[in-house]
């Protein structure tokens, strides 16, 4: 997941995810049969509720989200605008460039990010890490401290390969899923501790209209982000998304504890895919 800094009245920063950076959830593997589909998507997202101690009257945005295939691996881009509106009359405006690629083989990860505020510094760093089969002992290096490296947990996921796992647990009726995940954020915000829900195949109906990218089902499924250091019972925030096989999400919810927003699929197309020998 993408990190973001959103703001609280007064604005101070509140860390979070998106997805995958919430929507940092597709995946592939070497000798997996599963293929995700190349897309672009766009997504309108709304405040759904806030405690009255934030003060936010509304939250309006935009993700632009693409998931692009090459021939060693697959790359993801998200562009996201999102205004914050208090009752006071002010406003925060948050503008982040993502971009992640993943080997095939999960072992390999880079990002880059550019994030820009009207409440913070600009932020721009990159970075990328290592886990097996690509080498012994994970670990990763940022461009803000790039001869410290970051030991990760040992059986730490990329976000593309957690999905694949993730989809394979769906696939046999599996509902739990537990998983260090390994992020493109700064170093102290890199790893969380995951549980995943995964719920019932639905089927699709009328939901999402997709064209040829619509499945006939997806599975609903939330995820819960814990800071592997604290040990609060309480998650930072949680994502609750609905994914189909081939790896579209057609509708996505993050509920950061004293507000939530969703995101709503109001534009998709399929990209191609490589020709690769």
């Amino acid at each position: 997941m993408t990190p973001l800094s959103f703001p609280k009245y007064g604005f101070a920063a509140k860390s979070l995810a998106s997805v995958v950076g919430a929507m940092l959830i597709f995946s592939i593997t070497a000798g997996q049969a599963r293929e995700l589909t190349p897309h672009k998507a766009i997504y309108e997202m709304r405040m759904m509720s806030a405690d009255s101690e934030t003060q936010l009257s509304d939250v309006t945005g935009q993700n632009e989200f693409s998931l692009t295939r090459e021939c060693d691996g697959y790359v993801v881009a998200e562009n996201y605008l999102l205004e914050f509106s208090y009752g006071s009359g002010e406003t925060a405006i948050i503008a982040s460039q993502f971009q992640s690629w993943e080997h095939i083989d999960g072992g390999l990860y880079s990002f880059s990010v550019h994030e820009g505020s009207n409440f913070e510094p600009e932020k721009k760093f990159d970075g990328y890490a290592y886990r097996p089969p690509q080498v012994a002992e994970p670990e990763a290096f940022f461009s803000m401290q790039p001869n410290s490296a970051l030991p990760l947990p040992n059986a730490v996921y990329f976000p593309l390969a957690h999905t694949l796992d993730l989809l394979d647990k769906a696939d046999k009726g599996e509902k739990l899923f537990s998983a260090d995940l390994f992020f493109g954020t700064e170093p102290d915000k890199a790893i969380r501790r995951t549980n995943s829900v995964i719920g019932k195949a639905q089927d699709t109906g009328e939901i999402a209209k997709m064209g040829s990218l619509t499945e006939p089902f997806y599975y609903p499924v939330q995820i819960a982000y814990f800071d592997p250091k604290s040990s609060e019972s309480v998650p930072e925030y949680e994502h609750t998304f609905h994914l189909q096989p081939n790896g579209v999400i057609s509708y996505y919810e993050i509920d950061y504890g004293d507000f939530s927003v969703d995101a709503q699929l109001v534009e998709i197309e399929a990209l191609p895919a490589p020709i690769c020998s």
